[in-house]
């Protein structure tokens, strides 16, 4: 395990691609396009991921990076598809100062490495249990907060260490069977406002339901992302259950859902909600009216209000 304190990058470079350009290379292409607002969301998540405490867990060329702030009970967070820790920032700027916020960049993205190919999805998974040990100890105690993507890992971490997690939070959780997948604009190959404007579709089309929600901060996270992601999820086997490891964790759970998720429409959202209260009925399960998939961000005060209650609300 290796130790970057705030503002140091460390010893890894940003991610490259087989060219050698920087894997936020799009943004760079764009950004003197950019408005002043997009320029001014990019700056402030570069100063607020120079706050935090990096650490680094894994082998090298496998190293996955954990971003933490604060002190207290450990709270670890895991991202969506595609993602980074960026899609909790409405969380850490709110509870940074209530707890040691530990937010992992999953492998293949972010700052992380790729994970060992071909994939072995619970080999993956328990590299990032087995890193997280590593910061809290193997015996330790924490909450965890899962968006998405995040939810089939923290299936996978519940099979594994069940009974370690003294609080879940969900918010719109995979890893209960296979989502609807939304259409979506590719971005490979464009540039400069084209570029940009297909990053805003994407995120109309599949994150956030509500477009006067789109805004800067929103896009400049959904742009960074994209050109940081590296690993592709097509086709992969994720054989641990959500509602199983749910059910027999014995854990405090919060489900979280907006209405208009892109990927659970109405009757499935209902099918799941079934399914949730059929094999986990102590489960709490919330809805927010009229909010996507990324509900933490786009519903950001709502869902925070809920892990107030959920997390620290003892």
């Amino acid at each position: 395990m290796s130790r970057a304190g705030p503002g140091e990058e460390g010893t890894r470079p940003r991610g490259c691609d087989k060219t050698g350009r920087g894997m936020n290379r799009d943004v760079e292409e764009v950004s003197g396009k950019m408005t002043e607002q997009l320029a001014a969301a990019e700056a402030g998540l570069g100063a607020f991921q120079a706050g935090a405490e990096r650490i680094r867990t894994g082998p090298a060329g496998r190293q996955i990076v954990w971003h933490c702030w604060g002190e207290g009970q450990p709270v670890v967070f895991f991202h969506g598809a595609s993602g980074s820790w960026r899609h909790w920032i409405r969380q850490v700027e709110a509870f940074r100062g209530r707890a040691r916020l530990i937010v992992a960049d999953l492998p293949g993205f972010g700052l992380s490495d790729m994970p060992a190919m071909p994939l072995d999805f619970p080999a993956m998974a328990a590299e990032v249990a087995a890193g997280l040990d590593q910061i809290i100890g193997s015996e330790a105690v924490y909450d965890l907060v899962a968006f998405s993507y995040g939810g089939s890992i923290t299936a996978e971490i519940l099979q594994r260490d069940p009974g370690r997690q003294r609080r879940i939070a969900l918010c719109a959780p995979a890893g209960f069977g296979r989502p609807l997948m939304p259409q979506m604009r590719k971005v490979r190959g464009l540039e400069g406002e084209a570029l940009r404007q297909a990053h805003h579709d994407n995120l109309g089309s599949i994150m956030i339901a509500d477009p006067a929600r789109i805004d800067p901060m929103a896009l400049c996270i959904q742009m960074l992302n994209s050109g940081e992601s590296r690993l592709r999820l097509n086709g992969v086997a994720r054989t641990a259950d959500l509602a199983e490891g749910l059910a027999a964790c014995g854990s405090d759970v919060t489900l979280i859902w907006g209405t208009r998720d892109a990927f659970m429409p109405e009757d499935r959202l209902a099918e799941r909600m079934a399914r949730v209260a059929d094999r986990c009925p102590d489960v709490r399960v919330s809805l927010i009216e009229g909010a996507g998939h990324w509900v933490a961000y786009e519903a950001a005060g709502q869902v925070n209000a809920l892990l107030e209650k959920s997390l620290f609300d003892c």
